[in-house]
């Protein structure tokens, strides 16, 4: 029996439908897993089309790190504005990761899942996951920063180090998660990170 393919949005155009189709793709099923042919196919386009917009596998990853970055630090971006603490800020993430869990639609995170199912080794590939990784850190510092100046953080926090060490965390639980599908780990994480809040506000 045949999968039914995700429903295309209306009016889309080949290079949106082609680039989101391979961001639902390599998230699920990896990078190595993902063929170009069925990333034509699902997203019914043709291979004109595809090769118009991406001259290899390769830029389609990119294309995929690219978008994967954004939105990741988009819905982090969401998650701050609506959080009056760091506190709440974790919660709220957390609860988001947990509702992620339960509808299936969870495959860790989106850097190391697609970089961890590479087949080979991509320089290239890797400078622009690291470049992302970056980002992620410096939008975390740059939040923490905000509630210093906001007195909801003391002013001995590093915020440096503590954005680094949240995104260890991070990776670290939902890699755990990948391997066992115990949503505990995100319970562990969510006390993790609210532990390293309140031994800093203690000192």
């Amino acid at each position: 029996m045949n999968k039914r393919k995700p429903e295309l949005v209306s009016g889309e155009g080949p290079f949106e439908r082609i680039a989101s189709t391979a961001v639902r793709l390599m998230y699920s099923q990896g990078y190595a897993g993902t063929s170009i042919n069925q990333v034509i196919d699902e997203s019914e386009s043709h291979k004109a089309s595809f090769y118009r917009y991406f001259q290899t596998k390769e830029d389609l990853g990119k294309e995929y790190l690219e978008r994967q970055g954004k939105d990741f630090q988009k819905g982090w971006e969401r998650l701050m504005e609506k959080s009056e603490t760091p506190e709440e800020f974790v919660h709220r993430w957390m609860a988001l990761l947990k509702k992620q869990v339960k509808s299936g639609k969870y495959f860790g995170c989106p850097l190391a899942r697609f970089m961890g199912s590479l087949d080979r080794p991509e320089p290239d590939l890797a400078e622009r996951s690291s470049s992302v990784l970056g980002s992620w850190i410096s939008c975390l510092e740059n939040y923490f920063e905000k509630n210093k100046k906001a007195l909801t953080l003391p002013s001995n926090f590093d915020s440096r180090k503590k954005a680094e060490l949240f995104l260890k965390l991070f990776q670290g639980n939902s890699q755990f998660y990948v391997m066992t599908h115990d949503p505990k780990y995100f319970n562990e994480l969510e006390e993790e990170m609210l532990s390293e809040l309140k031994s800093i506000i203690k000192n």
